[in-house]
């Protein structure tokens, strides 16, 4: 039998995710992954009341922003992480995807982007999804809130990766986070590999209502403006595009 055709067990992914301002939806992601047959799930709570169903919390009293996804994984032996975030709920079609593919490639999801040249605008960029892609589709983005699977063993040199020097450039006040361009470009860098949007059929995911659109990230003042700055730096030093010429 190809190993690589066998699914991923169930035992091998540890789940992260991050609770900050949707605690109802947060709650029902960890219910739901329980229901998937995951046995860790690890929360980091983001000035946060805990979950209950959580197997692992790790609380701060204020905002850390997204990267306290990476920072919960660093507590999980097993191979592979699974960061979803508390806006979508993952279907067992999602799940198994992860599981089929996981294996093939460093890093998959179900959301993920390619940007259009010259590379200095965060909107000029070609969406995929797990839906609408018939096989796997290399991206340059791979985004974590339908889910994002990567190997524990590239996961945890991504918070060391000279990516994060982007920050720099990235206007520090309430509300304004970036990690997914960091975090890819870190994977590219480690791997000379792309991260790849998986096809899911039928759909993998579930959107759920937004509890607090006012503190979502996509909704604060000058988020786009500043990805953009990120994604030039990152860009200026090294990250190579799918369609770079």
């Amino acid at each position: 039998m190809d190993k690589q055709n066998v699914l991923i067990p169930l035992d091998h992914i540890s789940a992260v995710m991050c609770n900050y301002a949707r605690p109802n939806s947060a709650r029902s992601c960890v219910k739901r992954l329980k229901e998937l047959g995951l046995k860790e799930i690890i929360v980091w709570n983001n000035g946060a009341k805990p979950i209950p169903e959580a197997t692992i919390n790790l609380n701060h009293s204020q905002n850390q922003g997204p990267i306290g996804k990476y920072y919960a994984a660093l507590k999980t032996s097993r191979p592979y992480v699974l960061i979803v975030d508390d806006d979508h709920l993952l279907t067992d079609s999602g799940l198994r995807a992860f599981r089929r593919w996981g294996r093939r490639f460093p890093a998959v999801a179900q959301n993920g982007s390619i940007f259009e040249p010259p590379f200095t605008d965060y909107h000029k960029r070609t969406l995929y999804r797990s839906n609408t892609v018939r096989k796997p589709q290399r991206v340059d983005m791979a985004q974590p809130n339908m889910g994002l699977l990567i190997r524990t063993s590239l996961y945890r040199k991504l918070l060391t990766h000279w990516a994060w020097g982007a920050q720099k450039v990235i206007s520090h006040r309430p509300g304004i986070f970036t990690t997914d361009l960091e975090i890819n470009c870190a994977i590219w860098d480690l791997t000379k590999e792309r991260p790849v949007v998986v096809p899911a059929d039928p759909k993998g995911y579930q959107k759920l209502p937004d509890e607090a659109p006012e503190k979502a990230l996509m909704n604060q003042k000058g988020i786009y403006t500043e990805k953009s700055k990120a994604l030039r730096w990152l860009v200026a030093h090294g990250w190579q595009m799918l369609r770079a010429r």
